[in-house]
């Protein structure tokens, strides 16, 4: 039996011109897009995304069937063939469908271009949870030696953004599970972060998925548990509702632990943001865009 191949979306990609052109631009040497047998291509094991839906890679299978494959993967060649940079849905969507070979951009990245470019490029296209992405984030930071600033610059998205992503990852195992498989959001697990009691923070996370619970409402609940616990000299000014809502704006922003202390009388108080080591500060500062 005659394997199957992609032509249908070689043709797709080049256009209308495709389907004459296209033999000669799988065989060119110059040309970076071939058709590579999907034998020859080792998967990447710096991939940002490590799970994948059996139902979203099936539907693939079958559109993939009917259309072909309209935009090709991306792969680096190496000494004994070929390594995966983008593309794992696809790559995985071809292979179930029983074809032999897939249309692929051909490059010759350095290992650390192959690393760059494989995690940001799955960063901005594929669908990533919360902790897959905050794990390509870290890794561009500890493997690639990139800046916090640099890694939001590259993948377009704000300092405090990334930052608070990765802190995510400070999180125990089992509330990044819940994050994982959609249970809790990353809007509920970042104030959480700031729960020192790690059993006392699992328990709650469980008890925000069982309840249903909203962000405000989370929100709310670590307030109140900061609220109980610190002792200020100077007594907080607690009728005065604007005060609570401006800890809990700040609180969000920094991602930090924060206290308000007012005293309504002479109109003065103290904001407390509490860190745990400098690491953390340095995040809080870099959040409030100091340098």
């Amino acid at each position: 039996m005659k394997p199957k191949v992609l032509g249908k979306g070689l043709s797709n990609l080049i256009g209308a011109a495709g389907s004459r052109n296209t033999e000669s631009a799988d065989n060119s040497n110059n040309s970076p897009l071939k058709e590579i047998k999907l034998s020859e291509i080792k998967l990447n094991p710096n991939q940002p995304r490590k799970t994948f839906s059996a139902d979203s890679i099936s539907e693939l299978s079958e559109t993939i069937k009917q259309h072909g494959l309209i935009q090709p993967i991306v792969v680096n060649r190496t000494t004994d063939g070929y390594e995966l940079v983008s593309g794992e849905r696809r790559y995985r969507a071809c292979k179930e469908a029983g074809f032999h070979k897939i249309p692929a951009i051909v490059r010759n990245y350095s290992e650390k271009e192959t690393l760059e470019v494989s995690i940001i490029e799955n960063i901005q296209r594929e669908d990533l949870n919360p902790i897959e992405e905050a794990m390509a984030y870290q890794q561009l930071t500890e493997k690639l030696s990139m800046k916090i600033t640099e890694v939001a610059a590259r993948v377009g998205k704000n300092r405090s953004t990334v930052s608070n992503m990765i802190r995510l990852l400070q999180l125990p195992d089992s509330v990044k599970e819940l994050i994982k498989t959609g249970k809790l959001s990353e809007g509920h697990a970042r104030p959480l972060l700031s729960i020192g009691d790690k059993r006392k923070l699992e328990t709650y996370a469980i008890q925000i998925v069982e309840k249903s619970l909203t962000v405000r409402e989370v929100e709310e609940y670590v307030a109140g548990l900061w609220e109980t616990k610190t002792t200020l000299s100077t007594k907080r000014d607690n009728s005065d509702p604007s005060i609570t809502n401006v800890e809990s704006k700040i609180r969000n922003k920094l991602s930090a632990k924060v206290k308000i202390s007012h005293n309504s009388k002479i109109g003065k108080g103290k904001i407390i943001i509490s860190y745990n080591n400098m690491d953390e500060m340095e995040r809080i500062l870099s959040n409030m865009h100091i340098k």
